[in-house]
């Protein structure tokens, strides 16, 4: 896989999720299994609109310069691991439904690929 459809992936799903958090929090929400209030819409539309900046940076970066690529895929470790432990600690404790095992795939996924092209491949040779 190319770092350009890493990236797309990525972006793509970020993208997807960020629209469905700020329009429709609700029913994202109950897709896992969350009850809603006031403030869990508030902060599932932040989620939302943090998941569309994400994206945004993801599709722009697909032809970046190399360190602005490695910086993203740092970033991208980083985060996604942390995500990771929250998601698999709110699923396993009966937080979110087993849409939560989804949500932590797409963590996973993020954090192993940004770690594969950071330990194996220059972004810049990878991308062509």
């Amino acid at each position: 896989m190319t770092i350009k459809t890493f990236f797309t992936i990525i972006a793509v799903l970020a993208l997807v999720h960020g629209v469905g958090f700020v329009l429709v929090p609700e029913q994202v929400a109950a897709s896992y299994g969350m009850a809603t209030s006031a403030s869990t819409v508030l902060m599932a539309r932040l989620f939302g609109a943090a998941l569309l900046g994400l994206g945004l940076i993801f599709w722009f970066a697909r032809d970046g310069s190399s360190e602005s690529v490695r910086g993203v895929f740092i970033a991208t470790i980083i985060g996604n691991t942390v995500g990771l432990i929250v998601v698999v600690m709110g699923t396993t404790a009966g937080t979110l439904n087993s849409m939560g095992w989804v949500a932590a795939l797409i963590y996973l996924f993020g954090a192993a690929g940004s770690g594969y092209f950071v330990m194996t491949r220059s972004p810049q040779r990878s991308s062509r």
